[in-house]
């Protein structure tokens, strides 16, 4: 049996209806949407143990699970993103701020590195002057024994 969506072993593993009666395209991700639905009613159960459980019933990845269910909820128009309301919520002007806060020290170090690159130049040039005179210095010496 094969793995690929839409076919009589996904429609098996997801308890949907097999051959003729399989799941049109989407049917597999609404038969999940339902499942983690029943599952998680009344708080049974999180979501993402649900996908865990659907994951190692069928086979699939538990990210796949999840991307499946969330795709119908954002179909319906009701279903939150994943990790929504987790954390702290972040304030606008806050993540505006710690943006530009980022941006300023970016550009900071930025400049610094231009700094360093140009005395570094500066540095090289020095000493390629150096083993020009010195490169000098050896053929006079050799002339002169």
């Amino acid at each position: 049996m094969s793995d690929t969506p839409g076919t009589t072993a996904d429609a098996a593993s997801t308890g949907a209806p097999s051959g003729a009666d399989a799941p049109a395209k989407g049917g597999i991700a609404e038969a999940i949407f339902a499942e983690v639905q029943q599952m998680t009613a009344g708080g049974a159960m999180s979501k993402s143990d649900a996908f865990e459980a659907i994951s190692t019933r069928t086979g699939r990845r538990a990210g796949t699970v999840a991307a499946n269910y969330y795709r119908i909820a954002r179909k319906r128009g009701g279903g939150a993103a994943p990790n929504s309301g987790r954390g702290r919520p972040r304030n606008s002007a806050r993540a505006s701020a710690d943006v530009e806060a980022v941006l300023g020290k970016l550009d900071e170090a930025v400049k610094d590195l231009a700094r360093l690159v140009r005395r570094q130049e500066s540095e090289i040039s020095a000493l390629r002057e150096r083993a020009e005179q010195f490169d000098q210095l050896k053929k006079l010496i050799a002339r002169n024994p």
